[in-house]
């Protein structure tokens, strides 16, 4: 009974405001024409950025919640990983050995890419000149004279890169 009442109503104040809209002269009829398409389109435009914001309320919560128990969880993983270290007397793994060892092959992987040519000439180096080259870290070109050191190949590399 309470939806025939309702649509009843619905019903009565549509009736009341068409006998006004067309009693009403053609600038009133225009006018209430724009002002109820205004009215419809700003609460379209109110329910839609409520939608989005209640959206975005939801989704930076749970992103919130999600970082909160990420951390949570590397700070206890972290906190364990000690104290097993700390109980086993074992010492945590050193990052810097391994990137002495990365410089050195490098170094090395540089050292032979240098030793094959003269950079001045474009000579293939000879097998005495990557010896002297390896003990001192410089060497003459036997074809061309010109001074080879490390530094100088390292900067042309790099350069070249």
């Amino acid at each position: 009974m309470e939806w025939e009442e309702f649509f009843n109503s619905i019903g009565f104040w549509y009736n009341i405001f068409v006998e006004w809209y067309l009693s009403a002269p053609i600038v009133a009829q225009v006018f209430a024409i724009i002002g109820l398409v205004t009215i419809f389109a700003l609460a379209v435009t109110l329910v839609y950025f409520a939608i989005k914001g209640v959206a975005y309320l939801v989704y930076y919560i749970l992103k919130g919640l999600y970082l909160l128990l990420k951390y949570i969880g590397y700070g206890f993983y972290k906190l364990t990983e000690g104290f097993y270290l700390l109980v086993s007397g074992k010492k945590k793994p050193s990052k810097a050995k391994s990137s002495q060892t990365n410089i050195q092959n490098t170094v090395s992987y540089h050292q032979n890419y240098i030793l094959e040519f003269c950079s001045e000439c474009g000579r293939k180096v000879s097998d005495r000149m990557k010896v002297n080259f390896e003990k001192n870290g410089m060497t003459f070109c036997e074809n061309c004279g010109t001074q080879l050191n490390l530094n100088h190949a390292l900067k042309t590399i790099t350069i070249s890169h």
